[in-house]
């Protein structure tokens, strides 16, 4: 697989607080972005697979959506301990999150998948080609639709996906992180848009920022959609995006709490062809509650904790033709 490698820029933390901060009080009544020393986020109510987001830290965009539409290519299969090396990670220790669409070719079906996952050895020969040399977290989880267009939220079984990722990859240490609080939205972006597009009329397209973390759902109610099994062959090409996007895609509506893992750029100005957002998401607690975040319901119910960090540099893998 082609991998390209693309260095950022990082400010300090602190400025874009700042920023993040007046970008999300002009869509949310009250709100908040400091620079605080992060948490142990694999304690409740985040059940991530490492305590941090610091160490390393790396974005990746792997295939896309050119591998699912017009139909999808079945060959685009991958493995996250494969992709956690072409981001450069070490197999000593490391923690991966974001979202991708699960692997079909182990669970017989297409889905989304919400990886959550990291390693850990010991063993001065370990490496990802060696997956017996590695003690491996898998946290990740599988949010589908079962025929009745019901949905379903799973621990994987599997630490490989399909067609297209966004992840976030770092050493997994505790350290300082941005932490993001909004409450009762009174704008219409989302709470990803709002931070990335303040990002990007801040900065710009001559400097390009990558985020990635995690933020909870911890009030309110937000809108998801769950990618369905593969169309059978007599319904495929899909005719245009609009076809995908109203009649195919299953959508919901889920109450808090929702853990949500998300990648975003603020641009692309290489042209590498970025998914500027993408956020999946579970129910910690559950069997039911998940998918791809779309954007909060009942504005003034509506309550949000983020803690992100900022890339170092952001890999570009297996592009599409």
């Amino acid at each position: 697989m082609a991998v390209t490698k693309h260095i950022r820029d990082r400010p300090p933390l602190d400025e874009l607080a700042a920023i993040i901060q007046k970008a999300l009080l002009s869509n949310f009544k009250t709100a908040s972005a400091t620079v605080v020393q992060c948490p142990d986020l694999k304690k409740p109510p985040f059940n991530l697979a490492a305590s941090g987001l610091s160490g390393n830290p790396r974005i990746a965009d792997i295939g896309g959506q050119g591998n699912l539409f017009p139909r999808p290519i079945l060959d685009a299969k991958y493995s996250l301990l494969n992709l956690a090396r072409d981001m450069e990670l070490s197999p000593n220790a490391g923690f991966i999150l974001g979202a991708g669409a699960a692997p079909f070719q182990d669970i017989g079906r297409n889905a989304e998948l919400a990886p959550n996952l990291s390693w850990r050895s010991n063993d001065p020969t370990a490496s990802f080609e060696n997956p017996n040399s590695l003690s491996v977290d898998n946290s990740s989880r599988v949010i589908q639709v079962e025929e009745n267009r019901e949905p379903m939220c799973e621990h994987a079984k599997s630490t490989n996906c399909a067609l297209m990722a966004n992840l976030y990859g770092s050493d997994g240490d505790t350290g300082p992180v941005l932490k993001i609080k909004a409450r009762a939205r009174i704008g219409e972006k989302n709470f990803t848009d709002c931070i990335r597009l303040g990002l990007r009329d801040a900065y710009g397209d001559s400097r390009p920022l990558s985020l990635g973390g995690v933020f909870l759902l911890e009030s309110g109610k937000a809108r998801f959609h769950i990618m369905p099994d593969f169309p059978a062959e007599d319904q495929l090409p899909f005719r245009d995006r609009l076809e995908l996007e109203k009649e195919w895609l299953s959508y919901h509506v889920f109450e808090a709490p929702v853990v949500c893992l998300t990648v975003m750029h603020s641009a692309d100005p290489e042209g590498l062809g970025l998914r500027m957002e993408h956020t999946h998401c579970f129910e910690a607690d559950g069997d039911r509650k998940g998918g791809q975040y779309h954007y909060d319901v009942g504005e003034d119910e509506v309550g949000y904790e983020a803690y992100f960090n900022v890339a170092s540099v952001v890999y570009r893998i297996d592009r599409p033709v």
